[in-house]
């Protein structure tokens, strides 16, 4: 489906669902692809606000590609506005409202959008990739996948899938927003609402959800394989269709992998089983002490695990959320740690380098 408001530059959305109506523009004429500055912004902002309010000399603001990286819309409102494709990087939209605008395929990486109103606006294909979006209004938002042809091209060139990743999203409203593929890599979320969210194919790898809101949101094939969820979340949606990590076992199963694995070792893995964690959602176990060289933790949740002075060497961890994991003076020679999210671990005195008598180093 394609949907412009002129020959150039061409929107493509790849749902087949009709785009919501928009309302008509008074004023025919487009920005596109200019530098805003933030005198023609505020002067742009009066003439919409004529436009909203049924003023005469008032239109409906048209942008198409255009340039608004860094600049402050605090309190600026320019709900039904039209800014397809445009770059709103590094730019102050705190208290500003976007209701009903027309955003398809805009960039809000690094912005503050804290509070900001995007109600039943159209985000398709819009990234908010590490952007700031305490308090922001998303509710009825279409964020399904959508790309803009630039000018010049034959095809979209970028990404097509809205992105969150690596977003603060505390108190963000999303109910009922259509979210199909979305991708929230990273992000961090405390307190959100999703209620009635499509969310079918979204990514969650690495996000941390805490209190967040999923009573009927469709969760069919989302992946949370290596999200960090509270159980005030996990109690909150239907996730018999989403794709999980899997379950830790029970204290006794845990401590038949313990000694079964240090059985592998002492026998030089002729006996026993070697402990294999792969995948699995670890939260908050305490490791401290234990034997576990050579232990598969690949892409395993391992947020707030505590592993002090544990024996890690040449153990698994890549892929793994080791997210504030409590590493001090644990044994890591030789570890493979690729691709590994350890943000806000502790690894003061951590062993670290060529494990003896082997060719493996310790591997980020």
């Amino acid at each position: 489906m394609s949907e412009s408001l002129s020959n150039e530059p061409r929107m493509v959305a790849i749902e087949l669902e009709p785009a919501p109506e928009r309302k008509p523009a008074s004023e025919p004429h487009a920005i596109i692809g200019r530098r805003i500055s933030q005198e023609a912004l505020n002067r742009l902002n009066d003439l919409h606000m004529r436009y909203l309010k049924g003023v005469p000399n008032g239109w409906c603001v048209i942008m198409k590609e255009c340039d608004l990286s860094g600049l402050d819309f605090r309190n600026l409102n320019f709900s039904h506005g039209h800014f397809i494709g445009c770059d709103f990087t590094d730019a102050d939209l705190e208290d500003s409202h976007f209701a009903g605008a027309n955003l398809f395929s805009a960039n809000f990486d690094t912005a503050n959008l804290t509070r900001t109103n995007f109600a039943r606006a159209d985000l398709r294909g819009a990234q908010f990739e590490n952007a700031q979006l305490e308090g922001a209004q998303l509710e009825g938002a279409d964020l399904r996948r959508g790309a803009v042809i630039r000018r010049g091209a034959s095809a979209p060139v970028g990404k097509e899938n809205s992105s969150f990743r690596g977003a603060r999203m505390f108190g963000t409203n999303m109910t009922e927003c259509k979210l199909l593929d979305a991708d929230f890599e990273g992000a961090a979320m405390s307190g959100a609402s999703l209620q009635g969210a499509d969310l079918r194919g979204a990514s969650f790898a690495g996000a941390e959800l805490k209190g967040v809101e999923l009573s009927g949101a469709n969760l069919a094939d989302a992946d949370f394989r290596r999200a960090i969820m509270d159980e005030a979340t996990v109690s909150r949606g239907d996730l018999m269709r989403a794709v999980k990590p899997r379950t830790a076992p029970g204290p006794e199963r845990m401590a038949k992998i313990l000694a079964a694995h240090m059985l592998w070792i002492q026998t030089g893995q002729q006996k026993g089983h070697r402990a294999d964690f792969a995948r699995m959602d670890l939260s908050r176990t305490d490791f401290s002490r234990a034997v576990l060289a050579g232990a598969v933790f690949c892409e395993a949740i391992l947020a707030d695990v505590n592993f002090e002075n544990a024996v890690l060497a040449a153990a698994d961890f890549t892929n793994a959320i080791l997210l504030r994991a409590n590493l001090l003076g644990a044994d890591l020679r030789g570890a493979d740690l690729r691709g590994a999210d350890l943000k806000g671990a502790r690894q003061d005195g951590a062993k670290t380098g060529e494990l003896s008598g082997t060719s493996l180093l310790t591997r980020r």
